[in-house]
Order: structure tokens, then C-alpha cells, then sequence
């Protein structure tokens, strides 16, 4: 049985990474079927070269897919608005409203953002159009044993089962970059950054490294935790400097890192790798 034929009802969780957008097309490839759909959950934090991926796999792959965005609403399911390149947020609105509404930041043992941003959206999506059970189709790898075990192992009161193509099929970061390196068109990503543009989840170098090169970019976390520091509550992280810390210990040492060079072979476990932040974050928060 071919793991890429995915019958419907089925979402599609579209991150806008490298392996999300391999998955894509072996899906499309394998035939798409009815009632499959592929959704883009956009936090207003992705990267502009992210959202210029997604537009160009659903011209080049000849796919419609679904842009959606989390508005501020305390109802269940939330409230969202369908959007596309043209109208989707880049000031991190969604992201900023939900941080309101919760009135405290996730950090590493509690992932809401994922939760509330993507999963809980495309589940409103979907319940909006009739659905009562579908399959969520997810972009984890057969490389990724840990992800997929936890996955698989985990118990779920939702209204999906989970299917993880990639995984099954024996798909592995090095198959994603061939098929990538063969295309006329890439995610303008290094392999250090992310769609999310400075996530709380990658580790004190590479926000370094990423601060170096778009320093710009950390005004709008930096606005975050300084909320919550009025607050005296925590911030994004406590076993790391703050966003702002990180800024200035950039300004005054200058550069780290070389503009074309940087040695992730001894960082740590980064769930941000390949680009990829999409509807199979390890959250302690499970789907409302």
C-alpha cells in the first residue's frame, strides 16, 4: 500500500518547510483525493521566504491550499479568518493577540502557541465545513524516531487520527534535500533558521546567529516578555537570557559567526530543523 495515497476526509498540515512541502508532493503524486485539504496555519511570525514557499508549492504543484489565521475570540472552536499571501499577517498580530488572550507566554514545557495557532485553527476549519472525524496528516520523518514513537503512542480524545506518511514510507532529512536541490524553486531558509523568525525553542547560538544577521527581529519578542516583565511573571524561557539580553550581548561582541558558516553539528536537539514548526509540536496542551 502506497503510505502517500491519503483518503479523505484528511487535512494536509502545511507548515511551509522543506519536509512538509516534500510531503506535499508525494501526496499529490500518489493522487489526491476528495475531501483532502491542504491547510497553511499562519502565525504572523513565519518568515516572508516561508510564505513565498507556500504560494510557490501551490502554483507549482497545481494545489489549492487553505491560508488560515487564528483571530482573538475566547469561543470554542476559535474564531479565524481565510486569508492568502496578499492578506495574511507579518507583524505577528495573530501570535500577539493569543498572547493576550492567555495573559502568559508558552515556553518549552508548555507549547500553546502550536496548540492554539495551527491546530486548534485548522480543527475550526474543518468542524466550520461539517466534518465531525478526519485523518491529520503530519510531516514527521522516519529519522525522527522519537517524534514518531510519541506520536504513535499517544492517546487522543480528538476528533483525528494522525497519519504520518514520511515516517512510514522510510523518508529522511537527506531524501528531503535531494528532491529539494532537483526543484526550480527552494525555501530561501538556512539550514539555522526557521519559519518561525526567532523561535524560543532553538537554542541561545542559533538566535545568535540569527540576530546577527536580522537584528530587527527581535522587537517584537523582546515587546513580549516585557509585557509579562511588568507583570513580574516569566518570560519565553528561564534557562536562557532574555531576547533583549541576546541583542545587546550581540552589539557589544560583534559578530560570533562567519556570514557563510555556522557548525550546527554540536547544538542541540533543534524541533525547528528543516524549517519545519507545524501541527505535530510537542505540546503538553492538547487540542480544544
Amino acid at each position: 500500500m502506497n503510505p502517500y495515497k491519503i483518503e479523505g476526509p484528511a487535512v494536509i498540515s502545511f507548515s511551509g518547510g522543506r519536509t512538509s512541502g516534500f510531503m506535499l508532493k508525494k501526496i499529490l503524486d500518489a493522487g489526491l483525493g476528495p475531501d483532502v485539504h491542504v491547510l497553511f496555519a499562519n502565525t504572523g511570525k513565519e518568515r516572508e521566504e516561508t510564505l513565498e514557499f507556500v504560494l510557490q508549492c501551490g502554483e507549482a504543484f497545481g494545489v489549492p491550499i487553505h491560508w488560515l489565521e487564528r483571530r482573538q475570540d475566547t469561543g470554542s472552536p476559535p474564531r479565524l479568518e481565510v486569508v492568502d499571501f496578499d492578506r495574511a499577517s507579518r507583524l505577528g498580530e495573530p501570535f500577539e493577540e493569543l498572547l493576550i488572550d492567555k495573559s502568559y507566554l508558552p515556553n518549552p514545557v508548555t507549547r500553546f502557541c502550536t496548540t492554539e495557532l495551527k491546530i486548534r485553527t485548522m480543527k475550526a476549519w474543518m468542524v466550520a465545513r461539517g466534518y465531525e472525524h478526519w485523518t491529520n496528516v503530519i510531516g514527521l520523518r522516519a529519522d525522527e524516531p522519537r517524534r514518531v514513537a510519541k506520536q504513535r503512542g499517544r492517546l487522543t480524545r480528538e476528533r483525528w487520527e494522525v497519519s504520518m506518511p514520511l515516517a512510514d514510507a522510510g523518508a529522511t532529512k537527506n531524501d528531503v534535500i535531494l528532491f529539494w536541490k532537483k526543484q526550480a524553486f527552494d525555501l530561501r531558509l538556512r539550514s539555522w533558521e526557521g519559519n518561525c523568525d526567532l523561535c524560543f525553542l532553538k537554542g541561545v547560538l542559533k538566535r545568535t546567529r540569527i540576530i546577527e544577521d536580522r537584528p530587527e527581529s527581535v522587537e517584537w519578542w523582546a515587546r513580549q516578555e516585557a509585557r509579562q516583565e511588568a507583570r513580574q511573571e516569566a518570560g519565553f524561557r528561564i534557562d536562557t537570557p532574555s531576547y533583549r539580553a541576546l541583542l545587546a550581548a550581540t552589539q557589544k561582541q560583534g559578530r560570533m559567526f562567519s556570514n557563510d558558516i555556522f557548525d550546527e553539528r554540536a547544538m542541540e536537539e533543534d524541533p525547528t530543523q528543516l524549517d519545519e514548526c507545524g501541527g505535530y509540536c510537542e505540546s503538553n496542551t492538547e487540542a480544544a
